[in-house]
C-alpha cells in the first residue's frame, strides 16, 4: 500500500480517486497504487471495519498477497463475510452458521423420510382399496349370476 504523496497534480488525482475502505479506516491518503483499493471500495467501509477487527489491516494484506492474483477478489469477499459473521456471532462465527445449516438439513431429511413413509402408506392403502372394489365387483357379478340361476330353476 503506497500512501506517499508522489508529486504534482495531487489534488486533481485525489478527486478522481475516492479513498478505499482501508485507507479511510486508517485515515490515510489513498492513491492509485493502493493494493487494497480494488478489493475494498469505500462502499464496503462497514464490512471492512468488521474484517479489520478480526484480522487487522496488515494480516488482510498478507492474506491477499498469499493468494493467487485471480483469486484475490474472492478471498477479499470471504474476509469481509467472515468479519461480518464474527461481528454477529463472536463465539462461533462461520462455524455457528455451518452447524445451524447442517441441523436444518438433518431436520429436512427426517421430514422427507416421514413424508415418503406416509406417501408409501397412502399409496398402499389406495392400492388395497382398488383391489377391494375389484373383488366386490367380481362378487356382485357372481352373486347376480347365482341369483339368476336360482330364479331360472324355480320357474
Amino acid at each position: 500500500m503506497n500512501r506517499e504523496g508522489g508529486g504534482g497534480g495531487g489534488q486533481a488525482n485525489s478527486q478522481a480517486h475516492a479513498a478505499c475502505a482501508s485507507c479511510k479506516l486508517q485515515r490515510k491518503r489513498c492513491d492509485s497504487s493502493c493494493e487494497l483499493a480494488p478489493f475494498f471500495p469505500a462502499s464496503k467501509y462497514k464490512e471492512f471495519q468488521n474484517a479489520h477487527k478480526v484480522f487487522g489491516v496488515s494480516n488482510i494484506q498478507k492474506l491477499l498477497n498469499a493468494v493467487e492474483p485471480e483469486q484475490r477478489s474472492a478471498a477479499a469477499e470471504t474476509l469481509l463475510l467472515e468479519g461480518t459473521i464474527r461481528r454477529e456471532d463472536p463465539i462461533y462465527g462461520s462455524l455457528g452458521i455451518i452447524c445451524k445449516l447442517e441441523s436444518e438439513v438433518e431436520n429436512c431429511k427426517r421430514e422427507l423420510y416421514s413424508v415418503n413413509h406416509q406417501l408409501a402408506y397412502f399409496k398402499e392403502r389406495e392400492h388395497l382399496m382398488q383391489q377391494k372394489e375389484q373383488l366386490e365387483g367380481i362378487l356382485d357379478a357372481e352373486s347376480s349370476l347365482s341369483l339368476n340361476k336360482v330364479v331360472r330353476r324355480s320357474f
